[in-house]
C-alpha cells in the first residue's frame, strides 16, 4: 500500500470514529442529565474526548502525510507519533476531571442516580458500537502499521469499560447504593490511566529512538544472504511503520564493486521482506576478518 492510500484509509477510519463518538457523547450526556448519574456524564465526557482525539488525529495524519523536503529528508511521519502523545494528554485531562467529580460527589454524599431501563438499553447499544469500532480501528491500524489508529483504538476500548461501569452504576441505584455511582466513576479513571500509559509508552519509544528490532533476528536475515560472511553494529529505530536500520556486513575481499553492490541490494530486500515496516537500510561493507563492533 502506497503512502497516499495508507493516509486515505486512516482518514476514513478516523472520520467514522469521530461521527460515532459525537453521537454517543450526545446520547450519554442526555441520559446522564435526565437521570442525574455522574458515571454516565463522565462516560459522555470520555466519548466527547474520543471525538476530540479523532479531530487531533486527523490534523496529525495530514501533517505526517506531507512528502519529504529539504528540511525533512526522511519525511514527516513522526508527526503521527507527536499527535499520538497529544491524544494521551487529552485522555489525562479526561481522567483528571472524572476523578475530581467522583471524589467531590463521595465527599458530599450525593444521592444515587435515578434508574432507567431505557437508559441502560441505550448505553448497552453504545457498548456494542464501541466494541465494533475499536476492533475495526485496531485491525486497520495493524494492517497499515499506524500507531495513531492503534492509540485511537485503545482509547475507544476504554470507552467500552467506562460504559459498562456506568450501566453498573445505574443498576446499583435501583438498590439504593448512592456511593456506587462515584466509586465506579473512579474505576473509569483506572481504565483511562492504563490507556494513557500504553499510548505514551509507544510515543516515548519512538521519540527517544529506542531499539525497534531484535539485532539477532536482523543479523540472521542479513547473514542468510549469499556472500555475507557476517553482520554486526546493528541498530534500528523509528516508528512501527517507518523503521530505519543501520548495520555493517562483511564480505570477501576479492569481490568486485558490482558484486558487493548486488549483495547490499539483496540484504536490503531481505530485511524489508522480513520486516514490512522498514523504510530505510543503511549498509556499510567491510572485508571479512575485521573485529566486529557491538550492536545497539
Amino acid at each position: 500500500m502506497n503512502e497516499a492510500a495508507r493516509t486515505s484509509r486512516i482518514r476514513r477510519v478516523l472520520l467514522l470514529a469521530l461521527a460515532i463518538n459525537a453521537a454517543l457523547a450526545a446520547v450519554k450526556f442526555f441520559i446522564g442529565w435526565r437521570l442525574g448519574s455522574l458515571s454516565v456524564l463522565s462516560d459522555g465526557v470520555h466519548s466527547l474526548l474520543d471525538g476530540g482525539a479523532s479531530v487531533i488525529a486527523l490534523i496529525g495524519i495530514t501533517a505526517a502525510a506531507r512528502p519529504a523536503d529539504a528540511n525533512h529528508p526522511y519525511g514527516h511521519r513522526k508527526f503521527e507519533v507527536l499527535t499520538t502523545i497529544l491524544v494521551a494528554g487529552l485522555l489525562f485531562l479526561s481522567a483528571w476531571e472524572i476523578l475530581g467529580a467522583a471524589l467531590g460527589r463521595l465527599w458530599r454524599h450525593a444521592p444515587a442516580p435515578e434508574f432507567s431501563g431505557w437508559g441502560v438499553s441505550l448505553l448497552g447499544l453504545g457498548v456494542i458500537a464501541n466494541l465494533a469500532l475499536s476492533r475495526w480501528e485496531r485491525r486497520a491500524g495493524l494492517e497499515v502499521s499506524s500507531p495513531l489508529l492503534l492509540a485511537d483504538a485503545a482509547h475507544t476500548r476504554t470507552d467500552v469499560f467506562s460504559s459498562l461501569l456506568a450501566i453498573a452504576a445505574l443498576v446499583g441505584s435501583r438498590f439504593g447504593l448512592p456511593w456506587l455511582d462515584p466509586l465506579l466513576a473512579i474505576g473509569i479513571v483506572v481504565f483511562l490511566a492504563r490507556a494513557i500509559y500504553e499510548i505514551l509508552l509507544e510515543g516515548v519509544r519512538v521519540v527517544s529512538d529506542a531499539t525497534r528490532l531484535d539485532p539477532e533476528i536482523v543479523r540472521s536475515v542479513a547473514e542468510g544472504v549469499e556472500g555475507v560472511r557476517g553482520a554486526h553494529a546493528i541498530r534500528s529505530h523509528g516508528m512501527a511503520n517507518d523503521i530505519h536500520i543501520d548495520l555493517h556486513i562483511q564480505v570477501e575481499e576479492q569481490l568486485t564493486t558490482r558484486q558487493v553492490f548486488e549483495i547490499e541490494n539483496q540484504v536490503t530486500e531481505a530485511l524489508r521482506k522480513r520486516f514490512p515496516g522498514v523504510t530505510h537500510v543503511a549498509l556499510r561493507h567491510e572485508p571479512r576478518g575485521l573485529p566486529p563492533e557491538p550492536d545497539a
